[in-house]
């Protein structure tokens, strides 16, 4: 099943990124076959790990779009990149901004002096993303949640290409650069 899915996983994601109303190509140009890694929740391969383990690696920079944002080991992750020099921005889905947990951990990121941005369009903001130094990005179903680590199926996916990193951090750049749809919390 594994052989089966990463290929699936890789087109899809290649096929979605570079799909914008913006966007002028239907897939990112990269100039060798991206590596990709897969954690499965239910497979006891702990996503939540490598999430971790990316966003300790980043030096430069971390652009964060992502739905639910509970896990207190992720939110140290990200404040301990920001107190190593990272710039690190965050975007996230107005309602959930307003739960009492992820409440409590933005406010602590805030407090780092991490900018925070929800949407204010009418949908949610449903991403699940990490672009990590402009190289790596992560995606999948996952949440940066407990419930997401142990109790649902969850994905996460990882993608080490600066081509395909590039394309999703233009999208990110656009999303933080809209005053129409996001707004500073």
């Amino acid at each position: 099943m594994k052989k089966l899915i990463i290929p699936l996983l890789l087109f899809v994601t290649l096929s979605l990124s570079g799909c914008s109303s913006l966007s002028t190509t239907a897939s990112a140009q990269t100039s060798a076959v991206p590596q990709v890694e897969y954690y499965f929740t239910k497979a006891q391969q702990h996503p939540e790990k490598a999430l971790e383990s990316q966003i300790n690696s980043a030096k430069s920079t971390l652009d964060i779009a992502i739905y639910s944002l509970t896990k207190k080991d992720i939110v140290e992750s990200i404040i301990t990149a920001k107190k190593r020099g990272v710039n690190v921005r965050i975007i996230t889905d107005r309602t959930e901004a307003k739960t009492k947990a992820q409440g409590s951990e933005l406010s602590l990121l805030k407090r780092a002096g991490i900018p925070i941005k929800e949407n204010t369009h009418s949908g949610l903001m449903h991403m699940k993303v990490s672009i990590i130094d402009k190289s790596v990005l992560t995606t999948g179903s996952y949440n940066y949640t407990q419930n997401a680590s142990t109790e649902n199926d969850e994905v996460l996916v990882i993608i080490h290409d600066s081509g395909i990193a590039a394309k999703w951090t233009d999208e990110f750049q656009q999303m933080w650069d809209d005053k129409k749809n996001y707004q500073e919390i």
